[in-house]
């Protein structure tokens, strides 16, 4: 049987493999002890072989594609669905429901379209202008923890920082709930919703973990943090529903119309509202604070970058603390930046479709029932497309670029009918946070950090983002 499946797949080109049984497995766990993640080796794959490879996880066939052209037939010609066999993975860990149905891993198209619809006017531009005080509140309680350590000399981990910082923002934005995980170090959040995504990624990276008595401990102790986030889910949901039943005034926030549902179909059970809880809750806070740290770090190795951001900001902002809604337009080069950030370092650096019918990519028969693999990180990298593609360039953003840039060569948020809904709210966090950091601070990065990626699910910089600051 095993010989069968991959003559199906023969005429595809693919790395040479180190075993017929395992695949390509062992190639990525010694490239990972190297300081290389899968998507780094996709790149230098889609480089030697062309911008469609098979990849083996032991017999499993996964097809990667990389060139914005097929990247546009997987996710808008052929819009083909999410992968039962991937997000089966987030909706369960270990057993322990994740998140479910929610929004993100809901198998159902007819049922994510009514979800999607009724959840869209909570990330409408809209609705996020009227909720530019609580993130300007949140940024206010970051400044003022960073400037008790602003001597110069005072190594802060920004990515930490700027995590905490994320988190405070979608629980007081999107739930109307204070984590307060900026000033309490002994918060349980920041660990519970690291744990997750790594019990997450766990499954894919390390998938007899689940059967290995050894990992018991570990499995219990992932098991326990997603626990906590539901049960803390749960009682934020109990909470607001009771204060909607006495009358009283609720913000128009995300958390609102996730309950909005209940009006909808009075027979959605509370473990699906949870769903959706968890599911925001971790993939809102997660994302926006790895794309924080990446820019971070970018812009203190580019002085030039740096001063005309600052030049924007004080141009912008003046000696006004508070971002409004009208300053998001006029920080263009901060947004350049941001873009620019998401293209070389997405914090999702993957998307997975299947094929329900034989379709055709590159030129190649795609059989059936195949797993698809979008890979972002190497797509926004893929020499093609983009100009110089590994030099951080805000500049292919703006007017006047070089590079025609599509939203199947730049897809952070992915592309077609399953576009991430939080993308807008996303855009508003991070120049409402970067636009006051800067604009408080003088950032140096520490001498001697290598950017290296730590995958969590999510991509983020390992070790950190170490920085002193001076005020400004």
């Amino acid at each position: 049987y095993l010989f069968y499946v991959h003559r199906l797949y023969s005429h595809i080109p693919s790395p040479p493999r180190d075993s017929f049984f395992f695949g390509h497995v062992p190639y990525i766990r010694r490239e990972r002890t190297r300081g290389r993640e899968i998507h780094e080796v996709v790149i230098e794959w889609t480089n030697k072989y062309g911008p469609i490879i098979v990849f083996w996880a032991f017999h499993n066939p996964v097809v990667f594609v990389v060139s914005p052209e097929m990247v546009k037939k997987v996710l808008v010609t052929y819009d083909l669905p999410k992968s039962t066999r991937v997000y089966e993975k987030l909706q369960f860990v270990y057993n322990q429901r994740c998140t479910g149905r929610g929004i993100l891993t809901e198998p159902d198209p007819s049922a994510w379209h009514k979800k999607r619809t009724l959840l869209n006017p909570a990330f409408h531009r809209k609705n996020l202008m009227n909720l530019m005080s609580p993130f300007n509140v949140i940024c206010e309680r970051m400044i003022d923890k960073l400037s008790l350590i602003s001597d110069g000399k005072t190594q802060v981990d920004l990515a930490d920082e700027l995590s905490r910082t994320t988190l405070d923002v979608i629980g007081k934005v999107a739930f109307d709930i204070d984590l307060d995980a900026i000033k309490d170090d002994n918060t349980p959040f920041p660990s519970a919703n690291s744990s997750t995504l790594m019990g997450i990624q766990q499954q894919f990276r390390s998938p007899f973990w689940r059967i290995n008595p050894f990992m018991y401990p570990y499995q219990q102790k992932v098991i326990k943090d997603i626990k906590f986030l539901r049960e803390f889910g749960e009682k934020v949901i109990l909470k607001r529903k009771a204060a909607i039943e006495k009358g009283m005034d609720m913000p128009k926030d995300v958390l609102n119309h996730i309950l909005y549902m209940c009006k909808e179909d009075v027979n959605v059970p509370m473990e699906e509202l949870v769903d959706d809880f968890v599911t925001f809750f971790i993939a809102g806070q997660e994302t926006t604070s790895n794309l924080l740290a990446f820019t971070v770090f970018e812009i203190g190795n580019n002085p030039d970058i740096e001063q005309r951001i600052q030049n924007e900001i004080s141009k912008v902002l003046g000696s006004r603390q508070f971002v409004e809604y009208q300053d998001l337009g006029k920080l263009q080069y901060l947004g350049q930046t941001l873009k620019e950030s998401l293209r070389l370092h997405p914090p999702i650096p993957g998307f997975s479709r299947f094929t329900p019918d034989a379709i055709e990519l590159g030129g190649y028969a795609i059989p059936a029932n195949t797993g698809i693999a979008v890979d972002v990180f190497a797509t926004h990298r893929y020499p093609g497309v983009w100009t110089e593609p590994d030099k951080f360039n805000p500049h292919r953003f703006g007017p006047g670029s070089d590079d025609t840039i599509t939203s199947s060569m730049f897809l952070p948020f992915a592309n077609g009918p399953r576009t991430c809904i939080g993308k807008m709210f996303a855009e508003f966090e991070a120049k409402v946070i970067m636009a006051r950091l800067y604009q408080e601070f003088k950032i140096k990065l520490v001498p001697g950090q290598k950017l290296l990626y730590d995958l969590h699910l999510t991509m983020r910089p390992k070790g950190g983002v170490l920085c002193t600051l001076d005020k400004r």
